[in-house]
C-alpha cells in the first residue's frame, strides 16, 4: 500500500544559516498571526475570507514590507495553507480553535512545499535562499519527497522530510490480541501480563527545572541574561521531550509488531488533567496532590500513545479499537460482575483492595489490578468490533480464550458490558 512517512534529521547550520532560519520562522509567525487576526475580524462581522484571498493579499504585503520579502514566498504561502487547514479541523470537531503563535513557546518552523525548489542529499539538504545545510541522516530517504519542514527544538534545528512510497504491509502474528491499561505507577500494562516502562522525570530533574524557571523570571525582560536563561530552560525541556518520545516510540512499535488487535481506553485526557484549584468562591481541595497527579499522567502521555498506535498498528496490518474506560478497574475480569450491580452485593466494596491488587468479593478471583483492567478493556474491544474472527484466539492471563472474545467470563460480562456502555459503541480507529 502507499503510505506517507516522515524522517526527522538533525541539521547543523552555520551561524549565517541559523540566523536566516530564525528570520524566516519569524516571518511565518507574523503572517500566521496577521492572517488569524484577519479571520477573526471577518468572523465578528459575519463574513469569511478564503485562503486564495489571503494569498493574494500576501503578495501586496511582501511588496510593502521589505524584511518580509526576504523569506521564501512558498514558506509564507504554506503558512496560510496551514492556517486554513487548522480552521477546517476546528469546524469539523477534530481540533481546537487556532491560537496565536509566540516566539517563546518553541513554535519556530517553516515548510518548503514545492519539491522542485529543494534537494535532499545523503548528508545535506539544499533549500531555497539558504543553500546546502549539513544534515545527519541516520537512515536512507526512500520514496518520493513531498515537502521539507525545518523546525527548532530547544537550541537544535531539525528537518522533517515527508516522503510517499509503497510499502508492503507487515503482518503481526495471527491469533493475537491485547488490551492496554495506561496508568501512572505502571505506564503501559498488557492484558497478557506484559508491561512497558517509560522514562520518567525524576525528582532531581523537577528541581532543576524549577531552578531554571526561577532564574528566568528573575531576569530583566529584554535583557541578554533573560535570553540566555530562556535558552537554557528550552534546552533542558527539549532533552526531556526527546527522551520521552524515544521511549514511547519503542514501546508502541513493540506492541504494533506483536498483536493483530490492540484495544485501548478512550480517555479524555483534557478532563482527567484539569486543575482542581476551583474558584475564589468555591476553592478546590487537594490542589497540590491533584497537580502532581496531572504532571505524572501527562508524563505518560496517553494521547501520544494512542496517536502512535493508530498509524503503527495500521502499518502492520492490525486494528486499533478504543472503548469506554468506565468501571474497567472495578469490574472482575473472571466473573464479569461489579459489586454494585445487584442489591444484595451493593454493600460490598469494589475489588481493588490496593493500588496493585485486585480481589473480587463475589468470586474471590485475585490478580494484578492493572492486568485485570487490561483484560476488561480487551473484552470490551472484542464486543465493540462484534466480528466473528476465527483466527483471533486470545491468551489473557495465561488461560486460552475463545475466538468470540468471551475471555472466559461468560454471558455476565457480555450483558454487563452492553448495559454499562452507551448505545453508540466506539468504532475502530
Amino acid at each position: 500500500m502507499r503510505v506517507i512517512e516522515a524522517h526527522r534529521f538533525r541539521l547543523y547550520p552555520t551561524p549565517v544559516q541559523e540566523e536566516f532560519f530564525r528570520r524566516t520562522a519569524g516571518c511565518c509567525r507574523v503572517v500566521w498571526n496577521l492572517a488569524l487576526e484577519q479571520r477573526q475580524t471577518y468572523g465578528r462581522r459575519g463574513r469569511s475570507i478564503s485562503f486564495k484571498a489571503q494569498a493574494a493579499e500576501l503578495k501586496d504585503l511582501r511588496r510593502e514590507v521589505e524584511w518580509l520579502a526576504e523569506a521564501p514566498s512558498h514558506c509564507l504561502q504554506q503558512t496560510l495553507r496551514d492556517l486554513d487547514k487548522a480552521f477546517a479541523r476546528f469546524f469539523s470537531g477534530q481540533a481546537g480553535y487556532p491560537r496565536f503563535k509566540s516566539k517563546h513557546r518553541g513554535e519556530d518552523s517553516f515548510r518548503f512545499p514545492d519539491r522542485n525548489k529543494f534537494e535532499v542529499g545523503p548528508d545535506f539538504v539544499d533549500l531555497p535562499k539558504i543553500g546546502k545545510v549539513r544534515m545527519r541522516a541516520h537512515r536512507p530517504v526512500q520514496g518520493q519527497v513531498r515537502n521539507v519542514t525545518v523546525s527548532r527544538d530547544g537550541d537544535c534545528w531539525y528537518a522533517s522530510i515527508c516522503v510517499s512510497l509503497r510499502r508492503r504491509v507487515r503482518q503481526a502474528p495471527i491469533g493475537t490480541a491485547v488490551g492496554l491499561d495506561l496508568g501512572v505507577a505502571q505506564p503501559i500494562v498488557q492484558s497478557d501480563g506484559g508491561a512497558h516502562d517509560l522514562p520518567r522525570v525524576t525528582p532531581e530533574e523537577m528541581r532543576r527545572k524549577a531552578r531554571l524557571q526561577k532564574s528566568l523570571v528573575r531576569k530583566k525582560k529584554g535583557s541578554r541574561n533573560r535570553a540566555k536563561a530562556r535558552q537554557a530552560l528550552a534546552r533542558f525541556e527539549a532533552r526531556l521531550r526527546r527522551r520521552r518520545q524515544d521511549g514511547l516510540h519503542k514501546a508502541t512499535a513493540a506492541i504494533a509488531r506483536s498483536y493483530r488487535l490492540v484495544v485501548v481506553e478512550d480517555l479524555k485526557v483534557r478532563n482527567m488533567t484539569a486543575s482542581a484549584a476551583g474558584t475564589v468562591d468555591q476553592p478546590g481541595v487537594n490542589v497540590s496532590a491533584k497537580a502532581g497527579l496531572n504532571r505524572a499522567m501527562l508524563d505518560v502521555a496517553p494521547g501520544t500513545v494512542r496517536r502512535m498506535l493508530e498509524y503503527k498498528v495500521k502499518r502492520h496490518g492490525g486494528k486499533l479499537v478504543a472503548v469506554d474506560p468506565r468501571y474497567t478497574s472495578q469490574t472482575c475480569s473472571c466473573c464479569g460482575r461489579h459489586p454494585k450491580d445487584a442489591p444484595e452485593t451493593a454493600h460490598l466494596p469494589h475489588g481493588r483492595v490496593s493500588r496493585d491488587r485486585f480481589v473480587c468479593p463475589l468470586c474471590s478471583f485475585a490478580c494484578d489490578a492493572d492486568v485485570n483492567a487490561a483484560r476488561n478493556i480487551l473484552a470490551r474491544g472484542k464486543l465493540a468490533i462484534n466480528d466473528n474472527v476465527d483466527d483471533l484466539v486470545v491468551t489473557a492471563g495465561g488461560s486460552p480464550v475463545a475466538a468470540c472474545g468471551a475471555l472466559g467470563i461468560g454471558r455476565a460480562m457480555r450483558q454487563e458490558s452492553k448495559k454499562r456502555q452507551p448505545s453508540g459503541l466506539p468504532k475502530a480507529a
